[in-house]
């Protein structure tokens, strides 16, 4: 038989004894097949497994049986105190004592049984709570429900003057009340986690299920007789509520009581009838009975209450023996699973220490035979896995010698990538072992790996380099971004912080650079921001630091501040920087000329003492100086404007206002004020404006011309116009089913600028028109002619609401920059002329109007005009054919629900002043 040899072997150790060769003839996995261990191990795991569900058995048993014993101690407890309410609350509730107010000698006789009742209750409950106690499980609830009913019984005539003492005991009904219920909800907890805990017992689940209605029944009964007493004590005019609860209580029990006899064990069955049956408990059964059934709210005499709290006590005694019955069942039936599952912890546990033996006895004899030779190669893959080149020695079965050969041609080969990883490790990247190639295919390609990782790694460095510069640099300027400025900023503050100098900030924003970028395009938009920050550099001095936050806003960082005077001057010095012109690229004569409005902050003490956390400082100061920037841009631009005490109070404002308006939109204060609009021709409304209202609790209406531009100035203003839709359409249909006046009217609802750029709109109108059922043909929008033309991309949005019906109008027409041929072209349904034109009597202004309405008129456009509060203003506009009126003349903006009124009064008053033309 010949055999293969591996090429290069001594042929002296490839040629082995006959007793080699016939030991080799028995494998591994032969070994390996007639072994036991495998199935006796998963015997024994399985065996496992089911001893330590049978433990778990017993454990769940013994904390169902803990936690009955718990329920039964706490429901003692809760019995007696409940009891122990019934004297206490009588005569608090009915006799007025401890008040200064004794009533009657009756009266006096009453107090002194129930004060004896009260404290032979008393006895009762804390004998029952010292036995509680004893119960480890039960201990914490019933000590804090010891400390609870020792509070409420000091509370009990407390007080410094009359009224102080009948507060405190008026109280004493609900406070017993919560007691008993939470020590009520307590039991309960205990019998749901025994249930729980009886893993599917049937019969303990039937004796826990019968405890546990047992006690829903009892804490039921002991409740009636202190509603009841509630009832009666209830001030004439708010008896209705006690007497739900009471009837509430009575019922309960009923239905409590009907399910106890319904429980599964007998004795349950039969204990709970023989203590209806009970005489004690046939009084109080009756006399709730009684109140049940009349419904009186005047108090029994004094001996039915003697009598009916006597009797509480008796019928509650009656009914614990039942409960205790249930108890001691259930506590059987615990201890039964308990019993049972011991028995079966013991039976498995034999079974698998029998197995686990067969194992180790298995393991054993395998061992000897092949153990060895597995474990010292073990011994050297552990080392080699540690990172210990060791020998490794050829020895045992086939299969074992094999690996080992193999596992020692891995260590030679690991030898030598490890030397050069050490190399790489050490840095050595002209060490010339990185340049030696390994032996073998795999030697090839370690060595070709080597390469490529020290390629890697000189590329990574550099790309590191590159990206962390990138991260807090602007792409286009090369400044430092937003995000490093920020953090120049709040270092600055830091350092200022120690020292006790100021920082200064500086916020650029350019002037004109819209208009350049938009009519000259992006490359001259971007050519200006480069030499806007190069001139930056070359102005300030070394140790300033210029950044580009973003758009066209810079900011320029000065430390320390010396004088806030050399501020402003220094800002002035860059806005004459920047204005320069500045040449554009591709042509040597085109320029782009620019400013800047400058916000100079100045960092205060205070300041950083109240930011010191999370770079809120740094934040603090970029906003303050953006606000004085704000103002200078609004003050007429090109200007500087230092952030001081009045914008930091404005701004305080602001926030506050902004503030306060978000909650009015949740908390529902906005309402929706309607303004008819009046047609010149017959008199009649056919539409009415929308206009928002604020009506603020505590302030009243607040005016629009306060909250409406603090809405614009943020994203409230969408929401606010989202609220507006949804609420005029749905008052539009509710004026439609209610008839009248209000009924078939169109509304307009005002859309603000950035309502419009919002790519929602679309959307909001159409959820709004959705919602509501309306038509579309029923909405207008109003716009002003100044968004129009600052954005054309709302154009294409306005034809999309035409396109589905809504109309557009312009509002204020004539104060923007729309002129009649643009009229041709806009996507707009109505022109509002603005007030301005309408109040003015100079002639060129009336002859402004008539061309309005002309040019109107030849583009299929309605008029509407806006502000009249004259007749003479009426009969102009009829003059030069305008169509439809609105304003104070008519009717001022009103409430929804005063609208049908003010529709029905507009054409009063166009009726009146048509004839009174008529007659002069």
């Amino acid at each position: 038989m010949l055999r293969k040899t591996v090429p290069g072997a001594d042929p002296l150790q490839v040629a082995d004894l006959p007793e080699q060769r016939a030991q080799r003839a028995i494998s591994l996995r032969s070994r390996l097949l007639v072994l036991v261990l495998v199935p006796i191990i998963g015997f024994s795991a399985f065996a496992s497994i089911l001893v330590v569900h049978r433990f778990q058995r017993v454990q769940d048993a013994e904390d169902a049986v803990r936690q009955v014993r718990a329920a039964v101690a706490l429901d003692a407890v809760r019995a007696r105190i409940a009891e122990e309410a019934i004297p206490l609350v009588s005569s608090v509730e009915l006799l007025d004592l401890g008040t200064g107010d004794q009533g009657t000698g009756n009266g006096e006789g009453l107090s002194e049984v129930l004060q004896t009742l009260f404290h032979q209750a008393t006895e009762r409950t804390d004998a029952a709570a010292t036995d509680a106690a004893r119960d480890t499980l039960a201990r914490p609830e019933v000590l804090q429900a010891t400390q609870r009913v020792a509070a409420v019984r000091a509370s009990w005539g407390a007080g410094e003057t009359v009224s102080e003492r009948e507060t405190n005991n008026r109280q004493l009904f609900d406070k017993y009340r919560y007691l008993v219920e939470d020590l009520s909800d307590a039991v309960d907890a205990h019998l749901a986690t025994a249930a729980s805990a009886g893993g599917g017992d049937t019969g303990l689940e039937h004796a826990v299920a019968d405890l546990r209605r047992t006690a829903h029944a009892t804490t039921l009964a002991g409740e009636e007789v202190p509603y009841y007493l509630g009832f009666l004590a209830a001030p004439d005019g708010t008896e209705g509520a006690s007497r739900q609860l009471f009837l509430r209580s009575w019922a309960g029990f009923k239905i409590a009581s009907d399910d106890v006899t319904a429980s599964s064990q007998a004795t349950v069955r039969s204990g709970w009838l023989a203590a209806l049956a009970d005489q004690q408990t046939q009084v109080v059964d009756r006399a709730l009975a009684e109140a049940v059934a009349s419904g009186s709210h005047t108090p029994p005499e004094s001996a039915v209450l003697v009598s009916l709290s006597s009797a509480v006590v008796g019928r509650d005694d009656a009914l614990r023996a039942v409960l205790d019955t249930a108890a001691t069942q259930a506590v059987q039936a615990a201890e039964s699973y308990r019993s049972e599952a011991q028995q079966e912890l013991a039976k498995y546990a034999a079974v698998t220490g029998l197995l686990l033996l067969l194992s180790v006895g298995g393991t054993f004899s395998t061992s000897r035979s092949i153990g060895a030779p597995l474990a010292r190669l073990a011994d050297a893959a552990r080392s080699i896995s540690r990172g210990e080149l060791v020998d490794v020695a050829v020895e045992g079965p086939p299969e074992t010698r094999i690996v080992a050969h193999g596992l020692g041609a891995a260590v030679a080969s690991l030898r030598s990538v490890q030397a050069q990883a050490q190399a790489v490790a050490d840095g050595a990247f002209d060490d010339e072992i990185l340049q030696r190639p390994l032996g073998g295919p795999l030697g090839g390609v370690v060595h070709a790996s080597v390469q490529q990782i020290l390629g890697v790694m000189r590329d990574r460095e550099q790309l590191q380099e590159e990206m962390a510069h990138q991260a807090t640099h602007d792409a286009l300027t090369t400044l430092p971004n937003r995000a490093e400025a920020l953090a120049q900023i709040d270092r600055a503050l830091r350092r200022t912080q120690r020292t006790g100098d100021r920082v200064g900030l500086l916020f650029l924003d350019l002037d004109q650079f819209k208009t350049v970028n938009d009519s000259l395009g992006h490359i001259a938009g971007d050519a200006v921001l480069q030499t806007v920050a190069q001139r930056l550099r070359q102005r300030v001095r070394g140790v300033d630091v210029v950044a580009r936050l973003g758009g066209d806003e810079f900011v320029v960082l000065v430390e320390p501040v010396q004088d806030e005077k050399g501020l402003l001057d220094f800002g002035q010095a860059l806005i004459d920087t920047i204005s320069a012109p500045i040449p554009l690229p591709g042509s040597a004569e085109s320029q782009a000329v620019i400013g800047a409005s400058v916000g100079v902050a100045v960092s205060r003490v205070e300041a950083l003492a109240a930011h010191d956390e999370s770079g809120e400082a740094a934040d603090r100061l970029l906003q303050e100086a953006h606000t004085a920037a704000y103002r200078a841009k609004n003050a007429g631009r090109g200007r500087v404007e230092v952030y001081d005490d009045d914008l930091r109070r404005a701004l305080a404002a602001h926030t506050a206002l902004e503030e306060g308006l978000r909650r009015a939109l949740v908390e529902d204060e906005l309402v929706l004020h309607y303004q008819p609009v009046t047609d010149l021709e017959t008199g009649r409304v056919r539409s009415v404006e929308a206009l928002v209202r604020w009506q603020k609790p505590g302030e009243g209406l607040v005016p629009p011309g306060v909250f409406i531009p603090v809405a614009e100035s943020s994203d409230l203003i969408c929401d606010l116009g989202r609220w507006a839709l949804k609420t005029a359409l749905t008052q539009l249909a509710e004026f439609d089913a209610a008839g009248g006046p209000g009924s078939g009217l169109k509304v307009a609802v005002n859309i603000s600028g950035r309502h419009l750029r919002s790519p929602r709109l679309v959307d909001d109108v159409r959820s709004a028109l959705a919602v509501s059922g309306t038509a579309p043909q029923r909405l207008a929008l109003e716009i002003t002619e100044t968004v129009m033309v600052e954005d054309d991309a709302a154009w294409a949005r306005l034809e999309e609401l035409r396109a589905i019906g809504v109309q557009i109008a312009i509002d204020d027409f004539g104060t923007g920059y729309t002129s009649f041929g643009q009229l041709a072209r806009v996507p707009v349904d109505v022109l509002k002329i603005d007030r301005s034109f309408v109040d003015s009597d100079d002639p060129r202004t009336v002859e402004l109007v008539r061309l309005v309405v002309g040019a109107a008129r030849s583009f299929g456009l309605r008029v509407v005009a806006e502000g009249v509060e004259q007749a003479s203003q009426v009969r102009a506009l009829q003059a030069v054919g305008c169509d439809t009126a609105q304003g104070f003349y008519f009717s001022r903006p009103v409430s929804a629900d005063r609208l049908p009124a003010a529709v029905t009064g507009c054409q009063d008053i166009f009726d009146t002043t048509c004839r009174f033309e008529r007659a002069s």
